[in-house]
């Protein structure tokens, strides 16, 4: 569709359906950007994870099932700290195929201001906050908890944890178990010995000369499978031994003594009602700042995502060929810091040295300030943007610096 047809709607004329299909438009060349950059974060935040989780888990034992359970339970989580960004690239990427293939100026010479295409990524982005407002207040929370929960029981059931060289362990119910070596990280067992008393009084033994131990997905029991070993019955009543021999034996055991996972009470496990709820009637040994903390940290985080595509949108329209590439860099960097600036500013608010209003609320500000500074800027000189005047005002400071150093190596004169 031609920049003529995009302005008039279609019908060289301007009427109720060049909006729409301006918005269209205008949505189309931010959706495909944005969803490519909102999966590639996605599967890069979640591949490091998953090396971690993997290590951890499958090499020594755990199922593949469990790492992939793992994994889902984090998805919200990543996905609250990519749609952000992935809105922001996506806007900038359109801003800049806009600039770039020259529609931009056939858009404003039809009469269509950046106030104007500003509208539609506006509407987007008030979409996305709701999202995110749904993932930090409700989704997460409860995500978190299982991905912990999870772990947990996981952990609590690792053989190599539970089992000693050469100790006598009975935790697996009315088994007692003695082995005299255990190799390739906890997975083989040599020299196994296994005494039971069954429920009537008789006892089992069984001797094997290895064995291995994986975990059972659906409820975290362990199997153990025995090779090359004796099974040994006395039942109680006649007292007479059977003896019997096998190549290969698999053996359920579950672990006892473990202690259950603790109930969903800690602060970042809360919903958004339930925290706010915790202000006005404490039920949880949570201290309230917090409370109140975690709170202004997922609405600011929430917010903050409305301001993306204006900041998207103002560092996308760089005139300058040269200058795109400051612009994704300033962007980048600006996201990055604004990011760890409210990690920093939560972390302190957690220790109670400092407000959450200020140290989470200021850095928000001061982005939206940012955003919206720049975004008047190429409103009202598209052939300028903030990147250009911040760029010639580095400079400045530069050239001042050096020509201020070289005043200092002079020497002074001597008098005559």
């Amino acid at each position: 569709m031609t920049v003529t047809s995009i302005a008039t709607g279609g019908k060289g004329r301007r009427g109720p359906l060049s909006a729409t299909v301006l918005d269209r438009y205008v949505l189309a060349r931010t959706l495909m950007p944005l969803s490519a950059a909102l999966l590639i974060a996605l599967l890069a935040l979640l591949l490091e994870r998953m090396v971690r989780i993997m290590d951890m888990l499958v090499n020594q034992g755990g199922p593949i099932v469990l790492v992939l359970k793992l994994l889902a339970n984090l998805v919200p989580h990543y996905l609250g700290v990519a749609l952000p960004l992935a809105l922001f690239l996506g806007v900038m990427i359109a801003a800049t195929r806009l600039s770039a293939d020259g529609e931009l100026d056939g858009l404003q010479s039809a009469g269509i201001s950046l106030n104007r295409l500003l509208w539609p990524l506006l509407g987007l982005s008030f979409v996305l906050m709701l999202a995110m407002l749904a993932i930090t207040g409700w989704l997460q929370p409860h995500t978190r908890y299982q991905y912990r929960a999870l772990l947990y029981v996981a952990t609590s059931s690792m053989v190599d944890l539970a089992i000693e060289k050469g100790a006598t362990f009975n935790r697996f119910g009315d088994y007692t178990i003695v082995v005299d070596d255990i190799v390739d990280r906890g997975l083989t067992l040599k020299g196994v010995f296994i005494h039971k008393v069954t429920p009537k009084g008789g006892v089992e033994i069984m001797t094997a000369r290895s064995g291995t131990a994986a975990r059972v997905p659906e409820d975290f029991s362990v199997l153990l499978k025995l090779r090359d070993g004796r099974r040994f019955d006395t039942p109680a009543d006649s007292g007479r031994l059977s003896v019997l021999s096998f190549d290969s034996l698999d053996l359920p055991l579950e672990l006892t003594g473990a202690a259950a996972f603790r109930p969903r009470n800690a602060e970042r496990e809360l919903t958004l009602p339930e925290l706010i709820e915790q202000t006005h009637n404490r039920t949880l040994d949570v201290k309230p700042w917090l409370i109140q903390t975690e709170i202004h940290a997922r609405l600011v985080r929430t917010i903050s995502t409305f301001f993306m595509p204006i900041l998207g949108l103002a560092l996308g329209l760089a005139a300058p060929r040269g200058q795109r590439v400051a612009g994704v860099a300033f962007g980048f960097a600006l996201i990055a810091i604004f990011h760890y600036g409210l990690n920093f500013g939560e972390k302190a608010a957690d220790l109670g040295k400092v407000s959450p209003i200020i140290s989470l609320w200021l850095p928000f500000l001061v982005l939206a300030a940012l955003s919206m500074w720049a975004f008047r800027i190429v409103a009202e000189s598209p052939r300028d943007n903030a990147v250009s005047i911040m760029l010639a005002a580095i400079d400045r400071r530069r050239r001042s610096l050096m020509a201020a150093l070289r005043g200092l190596g002079r020497r002074p004169e001597r008098p005559a």
